[in-house]
């Protein structure tokens, strides 16, 4: 059997250190997972006024690789990344979420959002540009949401 060096010793240790330290991992850890997602968003788009939807998802939130984060909606409709900072994630700038209603095609583009957790809970709120395209035309608007989120699981 070799001897220890002290140096040895003490690169052992750190090591040992090192892979055993709580917390470790992915910042966004303690994010992933499935969540319901309700609350309420406001639309005012240029010729087709003011409106207010329920909204009622359900989110998938993973392990992202250009970002922390992907947060990704059950029907396809949104594909939202985003970067965490203690309790809450920011979504990035610029993503955007897409779908069709009554012949109408929306599509959001985000230019604020959040998405934070207490315990099981939390809010999901965003803002941004919306552009509803109908008979050929597009019409500008801009849109917000607030809404509160329940863990579902993994």
């Amino acid at each position: 059997m070799t001897p220890r060096t002290p140096f040895m010793t003490c690169l052992c240790v750190v090591s040992f250190l090192l892979l055993s330290v709580p917390g470790c991992g992915s910042a966004g850890e303690r994010f992933l997972g499935r969540y319901a997602v309700t609350g309420t968003a406001h639309y005012s788009i240029q010729e087709l006024g003011n409106r207010a939807s329920q909204v009622s998802e359900t989110f998938r939130v993973s392990e992202g690789t250009t970002s922390e984060l992907v947060l990704t909606d059950s029907e396809g409709k949104c594909f939202l990344l985003a970067e965490v900072e203690g309790a809450v994630a920011s979504l990035e700038q610029g993503a955007s979420c897409s779908w069709s209603d009554d012949g109408v095609s929306f599509t959001l583009t985000l230019t604020s959002g959040t998405f934070s957790l207490s315990g099981e809970s939390g809010r999901f709120d965003m803002a941004g540009t919306v552009t509803a395209t109908t008979r050929g035309k597009m019409y500008p608007g801009s849109f917000f949401q607030n809404a509160t989120l329940t863990r579902l699981g993994e």
